[in-house]
């Protein structure tokens, strides 16, 4: 009865109206309109520095587009250009050096432009804006956590993890603020094959490529930072720079497969937000999966067919949902691990930790080793990335995501012990050798080494001092001096050393 009710109060509460580029240029067009000529005003957009037809001589003119370069691209012939001249004066106050396709915002004395129904501003100032401000700019048509998967949801039918895997990708991470690893805003979800050439894993790449060339041109990774744009209305070519500086940008492979190796690159250092369909084989030990927030594999005895259900709305309503990242960006850009919430998840990853372990044995451990899909000190990180996502969908950090981090490790956890179900014997051995090359021969010393990768994988360093490491031994049933022997004697075989006095970190 609750989801009926639910359902209906969907039904009488439809989603607002879509941003358009003909709504930003009749917008635009219409706060020029309500100016008088000779009166102040303030606007923000697109400097195209190419001098407009009919200029005067007696200073420099550009074109200002109210428009990005990229939804440019896709204004309808028909509808009217949001342009207005910019008159750069010996008078006027230029804050920065500025390149063809700078977002920035002018102020100046509107007047007429003798050339058609063109109208000029004569700047007394211009300065440069962030491109995040073009979207931010329209906050008011911002999406709620439910509309955003809604649409999501209404428009590609698959697993509900994958739904969720898409939209954190979409969000993107906030950098967490203790980690020494320096990684950027950027989000990898990956689904791979159990088998590697699995059909619905190219139906998933076509859907994921329809969204990101969906995107505006600014959005989207590409190697190239400036383009040709050919207006037809002026009868001129601007060469436009990319005006994209903020840590926001997509990628998604040209071809199923093949990623590009400055895409690659980007992805490891968390610069881009990957959206990766790979219709390839499921690799333990792969460095993409490794250091993906959400690494899915695709499991045909499990997973439905996928299938694009509602284009246009996906594409109506993306603009909304740009602005919406945006917003939530600003509001959630960081994340720390210091506070009550970050013990209780540092805590909790330990105590997951602990469970899978007693779960699953070996199978577990061959695939936490360094570099192994669940890096114990690689993974804890991600879950913490994947708690900023979650945190930036609903606008705060809520102590129900915690649960959800879990749930979500849980599942693709699933996937790979499918995947190791399924794996050659002869490929089994060779995790299970590059396992216990990790691991001392001595079981007590393996059991403590265990512990001692899992607390330092929460503290993001891999520092724990000597004190910490001696009482967790002695919970996990060391006595006093077997807890002693045991510190001595892995630090002795070099797989533990003391940066400092009383501070242990691994060795590899």
């Amino acid at each position: 009865m609750e989801e009926l009710y639910l359902e209906l109060m969907r039904i009488e509460r439809p989603m607002g109206e879509p941003l358009t580029p003909e709504r930003r240029a009749r917008d635009f067009i219409a706060e020029l309109q309500r100016t008088p000529n000779g009166e102040e005003i303030i606007v923000r957009g697109f400097l195209m520095l190419r001098k407009p037809p009919n200029a005067p001589r007696d200073a420099v003119y550009y074109v200002l587009s109210a428009l990005s370069p990229g939804e440019l691209k896709n204004l309808p012939p028909r509808a009217p250009k949001p342009y207005v001249i910019v008159r750069v004066g010996h008078e006027t106050s230029i804050g920065e050096k500025f390149l063809s396709g700078s977002y920035v915002e002018v102020r100046g004395i509107l007047e007429p432009y003798p050339w058609g129904n063109l109208r000029m501003i004569r700047a007394i100032s211009l300065r440069g804006v962030d491109y995040s401000d073009y979207w931010k700019e329209y906050q008011k048509m911002a999406l709620s956590p439910e509309e955003v998967e809604n649409i999501i949801e209404g428009s590609i039918y698959t697993n509900r993890e994958f739904q969720l895997g898409l939209i954190y990708a979409l969000y993107g991470s906030p950098p967490v603020l203790e980690s020494p690893r320096g990684w950027s805003e950027g989000y990898e979800l990956s689904i791979l094959g159990q088998r590697g050439r699995e059909s619905s894993l190219l139906t998933l790449w076509r859907i994921l490529k329809f969204l990101y060339t969906n995107l505006p041109e600014e959005l989207r990774f590409r190697k190239e930072k400036k383009s040709l744009l050919t207006d037809d209305f002026l009868d001129l070519d601007f060469k436009v720079f990319d005006p994209n500086g903020t840590p926001v940008r997509y990628y998604v492979p040209r071809t199923p497969g093949r990623i590009s190796k400055a895409a690659e690159r980007r992805l490891l250092a968390k610069k881009l937000a990957g959206m990766l369909a790979l219709p390839k084989r499921a690799n333990p030990t792969d460095d993409l999966s490794t250091r993906a927030e959400t690494p899915f594999v695709f499991i045909p005895e499990e997973d439905e067919r996928p299938y694009l259900e509602n284009e246009s709305l996906l594409r109506s309503y993306l603009p909304n949902l740009i602005v919406t990242i945006f917003v939530e960006r600003e509001r959630v850009s960081t994340l720390s691990t210091s506070g009550k919430l970050g013990e209780t998840f540092q805590r909790k990853f330990e105590d997951w930790l602990m469970e899978k372990r007693n779960e699953y044995g070996w199978t577990f451990d061959v695939l936490t080793i360094p570099g192994g899909v669940f890096d114990v000190g690689m993974r804890y990180e991600l879950s913490l990335r994947l708690l900023g996502s979650m945190a930036r969908l609903d606008g705060k950090l809520k102590r129900s995501h915690l649960g959800r981090v879990k749930t979500l490790n849980d599942e693709i956890l699933n996937d790979w012990m499918t995947v190791l179900s399924s794996m050659p014997q002869s490929e089994l051995q060779k995790l299970l050798k590059l396992y216990r090359g990790y691991m001392p021969g001595d079981h007590r010393a393996a059991k403590a080494l265990q512990l001692f990768r899992d607390i330092a994988s929460t503290t993001l360093s891999g520092a724990v001092t000597r004190e910490t490491f001696r009482a967790e031994l002695l919970k996990a049933g060391f006595s006093e001096g077997a807890a002693e022997r045991i510190i001595e004697t892995l630090v002795r075989e070099g797989y533990l050393y003391e940066p400092s006095a009383g501070v242990l970190k691994l060795v590899r």
